[in-house]
């Protein structure tokens, strides 16, 4: 379930993209998909906690997985591409 590594040119892009499409700070929503069973939340939680988001979470219907968005507004599409880099860290995590 573990997504392939993305590479330096990967966020290089997104770099220019979030660039192009918004004016700095700006609002940005992260979106998870996380196991249920594990601490994934928890971790990703902590990884926001210095930040001022809103955390929402959804349950899949089996409860297998939790869907997780954060939102919040960030300096610099750097700080977006940071965290992502930091959640990739988190175990069995899909990012949307």
């Amino acid at each position: 379930m573990q997504q392939p590594a993305k590479d330096e040119s990967f966020y290089e892009r997104f770099h220019q993209q979030l660039l192009d499409t918004s004016s700095w700070p700006s609002v940005y929503v992260f979106k998870f998909i996380v196991p249920a069973s594990n601490n994934a939340q928890k971790t990703l939680e902590e990884l926001f906690s210095n930040d001022v988001v809103k955390i929402s979470v959804r349950a899949s219907s089996k409860g297998t997985y939790s869907s997780i968005s954060v939102q919040g507004t960030f300096e610099s599409p750097a700080v977006i591409i940071d965290k992502y880099k930091q959640a990739s860290k988190i175990p069995n995590i899909i990012q949307l």
